[in-house]
């Protein structure tokens, strides 16, 4: 044998770091260059080294996050595309490429073994700190290309590695399919029969990198989609490209599942089986954008849109953001529940919750329902009953699309306002008629039965018979004023969802909701939605919970009021001085990045 290559059993346990390594004393691994930086890494390792809670989905961790980077590292949902998988819990996995150990720890607290290979010293620790208190993981430093694996794994997972193989397997004049087929022969021979691959990787002709977002690994608009024209930088597939690299290494079956916004931070995941159910509306189920934290983007297209005709046109899964592939040498036995899904489409709900109402949510085809359960974290930790009810139940599918579609069609229509008013006019008077109490609060507002709180455009279906809400998780034990369902739904499903395609027509967010209002109540003002504003904020802590109000902010929606002050302020100067300072904010904007980067 190759004196460099070595098995993971041969590897040496270090007591200090809790690391296996292949050197006696605890060298190596150095030269295995990948990293977001030593500050940003120290930092998440402080962090995960000093929590009191380390566990899948910490609630803790995500406090301290203070920048893409850690907030990467700390936050809720790195394993959201894997939990709905349904695999089985009895089995040994390796995870090849760590990176700080998120996805680690949910592997290790739901499988009965896990070996983890990474390469950095630095990022093996932090993995090693992270599955704490879990006997059942093991943690190796090691270049993947001085490995020797044995056939004695259930499941190898490459999650967000294989795209890497170009640029740490490309040995001299070896081409970048060359690469990614050593890659994948590595993990291949660390399978047991019947043992399954798990690939999480982005789409190269995703519909984000269409509508503008930049390449996630080269920062490059258009990278992906030109074909990658730098050599060396790390590289993605198409699902046809992958599919045949997949089947040229030897992996005939292949189970492919679509991730939206991607594979990161996934919040739906759907099945690669749309052709087999059409008429199921499967574009509802999609979030956008799909923001491209720490890159820049730019929003060429409205990509809910975009979504919605691709799923029309059956092209969906084919631009999907990122994929998630199990794969096989032929199809695996005892994965029934993994690679023949009865579900269709699931939405993970983690973020910016408290845990204790953490939810997937599925829909089965077969039945025609819509099933909601909570996420079992094994604690004993419940929620406090407060004025908001949460509720977990099944319930029937609906046919038809979402009204926010509507307001999106408004949204990039002509003549946006009046468009957006006719919509929000038939939401009001849905509001009225479905919840309405008979009285007044004390302003004059009609109020509206509690658990109206989740009939927002985006919960309401358009059938052949109306407006009909769905998802209706969570309700107040008081009435509402119909102006704050108002303002709730204006902020979520029109600027939420279609701020990015309106920030031109709207430099102000707060006069945009007014005057929507206003349309319906001549009398709402600015007092009228500060009290508005507050009983979400003070809604929102609850649902919180011991998140608290921490949540960290993106350098770009940091950026936002600076924005729009600039915009407004061109607009009303000459046209030599409206130069000077669109100039003049271009060479401060890195300055406000870091900035905003560093706000915790």
């Amino acid at each position: 044998m190759n004196s460099e290559l070595h098995f993971l059993k041969e590897f040496t346990y270090q007591k200090a770091s809790g690391v296996y390594t292949a050197a006696k004393d605890g060298s190596g691994g150095e030269e295995f260059a990948y990293s977001d930086g030593d500050v940003a890494e120290e930092y998440v390792f402080s962090c995960i080294r000093d929590a009191g809670d380390v566990s899948d989905n910490s609630p803790e961790l995500v406090r301290w996050a203070r920048d893409w980077s850690s907030y990467y590292h700390l936050a809720a949902g790195r394993a959201n595309h894997i939990r709905v998988l349904d695999l089985p819990r009895e089995l040994s996995v390796l995870e090849l490429g760590s990176g700080c150990g998120a996805v680690s720890r949910y592997l290790g607290e739901h499988h009965r073994e896990v070996h983890c290979v990474e390469g950095s010293p630095r990022r093996a620790a932090i993995t090693r700190a992270r599955c704490r208190g879990l006997d059942n993981v093991k943690v190796y430093c090691a270049d993947f290309r001085k490995l020797l694996l044995e056939a004695e794994y259930d499941m190898v997972l490459l999650n967000g590695v294989l795209e890497y193989a170009p640029v740490f397997f490309a040995a001299e004049g070896r081409s970048p399919g060359d690469a990614t087929a050593v890659l994948l022969a590595l993990a291949k021979s660390a399978l047991r029969k019947n043992g399954i691959l798990l690939i999480a990787i982005e789409n190269k002709i995703g519909l984000k990198y269409w509508c503008g977002a930049s390449e996630d690994h080269t920062g490059r608009l258009f990278d992906g989609i030109h074909g990658y024209p730098t050599p060396g930088t790390a590289r993605t597939y198409s699902k046809r490209e992958l599919s045949q690299v997949l089947d040229g290494s030897g992996f005939g079956f292949r189970k492919f599942y679509s991730c939206f916004p991607d594979y990161k931070f996934p919040t739906s995941v759907l099945v690669d089986d749309h052709g087999a159910h059409r008429g199921v509306f499967i574009h509802n189920w999609i979030e956008y954008p799909a923001e491209n934290p720490g890159l820049d983007r730019s929003y060429l297209v409205h990509e809910g849109l975009a979504a919605r005709s691709l799923a029309d046109a059956g092209l969906i899964h084919e631009f999907a953001n990122s994929f998630l592939v199990v794969a096989s040498e032929h199809e695996p036995a005892g994965f029934d529940s993994t690679i023949k899904p009865e579900w269709l489409a699931s939405k993970i709900s983690v973020a910016n919750r408290d845990r204790t109402v953490h939810c997937v949510t599925k829909f089965f085809p077969k039945t025609k329902t819509i099933e909601k359960t909570l996420i079992d974290y094994n604690s004993s930790d419940r929620r406090d009953t407060k004025a908001l009810g949460h509720a977990v139940e099944t319930a029937k599918w609906i046919s038809g699309n979402l009204l926010s579609w509507e307001v999106a069609e408004a949204v990039m229509s002509k003549h946006f306002r009046s468009a957006l008013l006719l919509v929000v006019a038939e939401y009001h008077e849905e509001l009225l008629k479905s919840f309405a109490t008979g009285a007044n609060d004390d302003q004059g507002y009609p109020l509206l039965r509690g658990e109206c709180f989740d009939f927002i455009m985006g919960n309401i279906i358009r059938t052949a018979a109306g407006l009909e809400g769905i998802d209706n998780e969570w309700k107040m034990d008081r009435p509402l004023p119909v102006d704050y369902l108002l303002y709730r739904s204006l902020s979520y499903d029109v600027l939420g969802r279609n701020g990015r395609w309106l920030c031109h027509n709207v430099p102000d967010a707060d006069s945009f909701v007014i005057a929507m209002v206003r349309s319906l109540y001549p009398g709402y003002d600015e007092q009228r939605q500060a009290r508005n504003r507050s009983l979400e904020s003070t809604i929102l802590s609850e649902i919180r919970g011991e998140l608290g109000g921490t949540k960290w902010l993106s350098a770009e929606d940091g950026m936002a009021p600076w924005k729009r002050g600039v915009r407004k302020m061109a607009r009303k100067v000459p046209a030599g001085l409206r130069a000077r300072i669109v100039g003049l904010s271009g060479a401060i904007n890195e300055k406000l990045r870091i900035l905003f980067a560093q706000s915790s």
